[in-house]
């Protein structure tokens, strides 16, 4: 799985998933959307998540079907999110966020047969990813995008 990490990002986020298949693949590859909104890449057989917070945004590509999602960390009145769409109590900020983008990445992903990984690719920010490929290469779009 290629994990694309970029810090300060404001541009359209299909475009630059795009791009991003592209620097891997040296051809263009579309992305398109589910009525759903999740992305899907057109005629290939890829998957693709994509994720972002303020300016900071991920894009995960696999053979296999992955679910990722990055959060900024900021303080919040946490336990009432918890209690009403994770169901659970929490101890502090740092396990909310974590629990947070577990519970998006795995509705992303759309299954129940993916393993969970957690990341912190920036300073401010909970990364997870959910899926069964569990071999992961972080690049970081500043390399090739100007």
């Amino acid at each position: 799985m290629i994990i694309f990490t970029y810090r300060n990002y404001n541009g359209n986020s299909k475009a630059l998933a795009e791009k991003c298949l592209k620097q891997l693949y040296g051809r263009d590859i579309y992305i398109s959307y589910f009525g759903d909104g999740k992305p899907y890449v057109v005629d290939e057989n890829l998957f693709i998540s994509i994720s972002h917070t303020y300016k900071d945004i991920v894009i995960a590509i696999s053979d296999k079907a992955v679910g990722v999602d990055i959060e900024y960390k900021k303080s919040r009145h946490y336990q009432s999110i918890a209690d009403n769409m994770l169901k659970k109590d929490i101890i502090d900020i740092d396990e909310f966020y974590r629990e947070w983008t577990k519970y998006e990445a795995e509705f992303k992903h759309g299954g129940d047969n993916g393993i969970f990984a957690y990341f912190d690719v920036f300073a401010d920010t909970q990364m997870t990813v959910y899926s069964e490929d569990t071999i992961y290469k972080f690049i970081p779009m500043e390399t090739f995008i100007k």
